[in-house]
């Protein structure tokens, strides 16, 4: 049976959701009620899974490659943990570092997207990342440069459709993220939460409404 497959970190493994929940069950149930039948999906989604490693493990992993056969669409949605391991280099406003670590990411990400069409046709969705630290300058500073010099173009230079994940959250993080607080980067968030980054179960709701028109 045809299905949806989705590769992604944490976000896609559904932190901040109830269990069985998450973007990709509520992604799911959507194309459910648009096609009025079942939409099974293979989900990949693995806590602190960087570009580099995705595209290692679509090359290594006879599971994960596999995961694209008979699939009639692909989401991708990754680049978090890139942005985390990179951030000091990002943040240092240091030209010459920001562009070798735009063009690295960038090759990881594009190995990721060609391996995945190497393998199949079906439609292709790569999302966007959202900012979960308003507040904080240099959050929206480095995120939207990871935007626009990495999954942007690569995405559409993949062929991909593009699920602008980061203007869905843009004003709406206090009502989409889990624990959000003051919105600054380094603050704790409410309930004890020690970093309020994970979408909540509305947020999750958000992202799969946001693929959900690029998804057959």
């Amino acid at each position: 049976m045809k299905h949806l497959t989705v590769y992604g970190d944490s976000i896609a493994a559904g932190y901040g959701a109830r269990p069985g929940r998450g973007f990709v069950p509520d992604l799911a149930r959507i194309l459910a009620v648009r096609t009025r039948t079942r939409a099974p999906y293979l989900n990949f989604g693995v806590p602190g899974m960087t570009s580099y490693a995705l595209a290692s493990a679509l090359v290594y992993n006879d599971a994960w490659c596999e995961g694209l056969i008979g699939c009639n669409s692909v989401c991708v949605l990754i680049g978090g943990d890139d942005l985390i391991d990179n951030l000091p280099r990002l943040l240092s406003r240091n030209r010459r570092g920001i562009a070798q670590t735009a063009k690295a990411s960038a090759l990881a990400y594009g190995a990721v997207l060609a391996r995945i069409r190497a393998r199949t046709r079906a439609p292709l969705a790569v999302g966007t990342l959202y900012n979960p630290y308003p507040a904080t300058a240099l959050a929206e500073e480095a995120i939207a440069a990871y935007n626009e010099a990495v999954i942007i173009p690569v995405a559409r230079a993949a062929g991909a459709s593009i699920a602008p994940i980061h203007e869905a959250f843009a004003g709406r993080q206090a009502a989409l993220i889990d624990g959000f607080s003051t919105g600054v980067a380094g603050q704790p968030g409410r309930c004890g939460i020690a970093f309020p980054i994970h979408p909540n179960a509305q947020g999750h709701a958000v992202i799969a409404e946001t693929f959900a028109p690029l998804v057959r």
